[in-house]
């Protein structure tokens, strides 16, 4: 129990005439009086950091740690739902980039995707929408979507499959079962009547959700888990809108039905694929043993030794967005790295590194 120092000397003043002055036969006149000790309290006052002191230490791991400064070239940024409050650029390479640099973001388009779906339902979802939004609708077959002008989402979901068939084959037995890829989304699309849509009209659709940036957000491929096309500046205006209100359903829905979505341990059963372990379906954990859940269109960063809770989508070529845990910062990690999308060696794939960086940026920014 903590006492107040008056209190707590009154109480050692109290105790002391209790036990030391003696019976009235005794001599207690010659008997020195007991005087109290003052005690003194100390208080503690933590002081959250400011934003220079998380600049500079966000800034260091950015330039000088090996995570960040193996990377191709990139931009990052963090901020809260006011603005940006700092950002830097890391990486090695002659080919800059900045805030303003478009680029494909891949499967951080899932992230936007759910959230167009979210708000147009202003946050009631069925059972089919959340089987889909968290990569569980059985639509395992998806390959990829052409970026030929005139390919609609129909005739995306109509074209080869990864192993025959087509994109759009439903496999029951994978129903329910946590699968990362890209049919299931577009299948949702489909059955929202978006099957004629090319890239111009799906573009069109995103801008016309209430809240949604509309400034260099388009789609470059039809593909709806992974076609969009945009730059640092204009994600980090969604991540802004997510934390301000403006997307409020999108925000309250942050971590809501989320999956078990690793491949590894007895505690999470039901996964097919996750790429945050596997860098094929069905092979080993070769990338990471970390335990990640998956919500309505993000990761929930949650492993119990090396995750802090944030929520984020990391894109195949290295863009990676993030809400934190309190939701109160976003960051974006900014890069495009086409090469190293194609390397032998798993670990080196741009979303895993990207995520590697970004977490200790992060990290360092929260805890400077």
């Amino acid at each position: 129990m903590r006492v107040s120092g008056g209190l707590f000397l009154g109480a050692v003043a109290g105790l002391v005439a209790g036990c030391g002055g003696g019976s009235g036969d005794s001599a207690s006149s010659s008997t020195p009086t007991a005087q109290a000790q003052a005690v003194t309290v100390t208080t503690t006052t933590t002081t959250s950091p400011t934003v220079t002191e998380r600049q500079t230490a966000a800034a260091k791991v950015a330039s000088s740690d090996p995570s960040c400064t193996s990377l191709t070239p990139f931009y990052w940024e963090i901020g809260d739902k006011t603005g940006k409050q700092g950002s830097g650029t890391g990486g090695a390479g002659k080919t800059k980039t900045s805030a303003s640099t478009l680029m494909p973001v891949a499967s951080a388009s899932k992230w936007v995707y759910a959230s167009s779906v979210i708000e147009a339902q202003k946050g009631v979802l069925s059972a089919d929408d959340v089987a889909a939004l968290t990569m569980r609708a059985g639509y395992t077959n998806f390959s990829d979507c052409s970026s030929n002008a005139g390919t609609t989402v129909s005739s995306c979901l109509a074209a080869a499959g990864r192993q025959g068939g087509t994109n759009g084959d439903y496999v029951s037995s994978a129903a329910g079962q946590f699968y990362y890829g890209g049919g299931h989304m577009q299948v949702h699309a489909l059955n929202r009547g978006w099957g004629s849509d090319t890239t111009d009209v799906l573009t069109t659709a995103l801008h016309t959700v209430t809240g949604m940036p509309a400034r260099s957000f388009s789609y470059t491929n039809v593909q709806l888990a992974g076609g969009l096309g945009t730059n640092a500046t204009t994600y980090a205006l969604f991540l802004r809108h997510v934390l301000d209100g403006t997307l409020a359903q999108t925000a309250a829905a942050l971590g809501q039905h989320a999956a078990c979505a690793h491949a590894n341990g007895s505690d999470c059963s039901g996964v097919l694929f996750s790429p945050i372990n596997q860098s094929r379906p069905g092979g080993p954990n070769d990338i990471s043993d970390d335990r990640w859940h998956y919500a309505l269109g993000h990761w929930v960063e949650d492993d119990p030794t090396t995750g802090d809770g944030a929520f984020s989508s990391p894109g195949k070529f290295g863009f990676y967005p993030w809400i934190d845990q309190s939701k109160t910062w976003y960051g974006v990690l900014a890069r495009y790295d086409l090469a190293n999308s194609m390397s032998l060696d798993a670990t080196k794939m741009p979303y895993n590194t990207s995520r590697l960086c970004g977490r200790k940026i992060r990290q360092a920014w929260l805890h400077p």
